[in-house]
């Protein structure tokens, strides 16, 4: 059985986004006021070639039982439409949709506000008929099927945006200024970074995964076990952080530091990981007058000493010891 005529629910032929973009031509000067949990730029810019002509736009965020933790409602959009923004691909189609956002949130006849209060409802006020369902003025709101939802003439769009609309409008706050602040200095605004701001994000996105690797490591420090015996610089950790990136991301690393930097010291703490907390085998590599240096130092971690000199690796008898102490097999 076919559905209702006044059932949307983004099947294919029966989609939101198409049923506003339907209504916005046909009636070119007419209010739209919208109350979602939760939107993104992707779905202005699907309805974004009919909004010239309207009288207003209003746009009503409200809080959702998803958000459980301490940040605000305008923390938590912020920082969702943050990572939309800097998820687009630098082409002159995302730059155009987010320069023509900024430009359209601008306009005095467009507002948006937030409902720190619990509102879950989603709805779609025009002059002459109103939609109310499950979908938020996301992209996928307006295109996913699986969602449902109703639309009704004139009169319940009346009632509805004067009755309820109005209501939690009037204790909502300002969101325009804060969304445009974020859009302009996005990399497709209009906000112009110093060359040491340019350089500071340079480098940052260079490191960014030796800084999660840090932050990640801190977080998921077990508990309760003993101190490490290898206390280094700060410097030097940020160096471990950037080696552990590294060995997971190509299965080993090359430390490459100058003379003094504490190229010893970085081993050391790598393997009391690997050889003491994680109680995995290991094998130094070194060259012959260094084995007496390397022996005491596993010693000092508590690691077994496992070393061949580089002369040993010529040799098939300390290959063999070394695949038998190591549990490294070739192949």
């Amino acid at each position: 059985m076919p559905l209702q005529k006044e059932i949307i629910d983004n099947s294919e032929g029966n989609k939101l986004v198409s049923f506003l973009n339907s209504t916005l031509k046909e009636n070119a000067n007419t209010n739209l006021d919208i109350a979602t949990a939760f939107f993104n730029i992707e779905a202005f810019a699907m309805i974004k070639d009919n909004l010239h002509g309207f009288t207003r736009f209003r746009l009503l965020l409200g809080k959702t039982p998803e958000i459980q933790n301490e940040k605000t409602l305008g923390d938590v959009l912020l920082e969702e439409i943050r990572k939309e923004v800097e998820g687009f691909d630098l082409t002159r189609e995302a730059d155009s949709t987010v320069r023509l956002f900024i430009k359209f949130l601008g306009r005095e006849n467009v507002e948006v506000r937030l409902f720190e209060k619990f509102l879950h409802g989603k709805a779609y006020i025009f002059d002459d008929r109103i939609v109310i369902g499950s979908s938020n003025f996301t992209a996928a709101g307006l295109t996913r099927y699986g969602e449902l939802n109703t639309w009704q003439q004139q009169s319940q769009a009346v009632y509805t945006r004067k009755e309820w609309f109005e209501k939690f409008w009037s204790e909502s706050v300002d969101f325009k200024d804060d969304l445009i602040r974020l859009l302009e200095d996005s990399r497709f605004g209009s906000k112009e970074y110093s060359p040491y701001e340019i350089y500071i994000k340079s480098l940052y996105e260079l490191q960014k995964d030796d800084i999660k690797e840090e932050q990640k490591g801190e977080k998921d420090k077990p508990r309760g076990l003993p101190e490490t015996k290898v206390n280094l610089a700060q410097f030097q950790e940020d160096a471990i952080a950037r080696i552990w990136t590294r060995m997971k991301k190509y299965g080993g690393c090359i430390v490459a530091d100058s003379v003094g930097l504490g190229k010893t010291w970085i081993a050391k703490k790598i393997l009391e990981q690997i050889g003491y907390y994680e109680r995995k085998n290991i094998l130094v590599v070194c060259p012959a007058q260094l084995r007496e240096m390397w022996r005491s130092e596993l010693k000092k971690i508590d690691t077994k000493e496992n070393i061949l000199s580089q002369e040993d690796l010529a040799s098939e008898s300390y290959l063999r010891k070394g695949e038998e102490n190591s549990g490294w097999k070739d192949g």
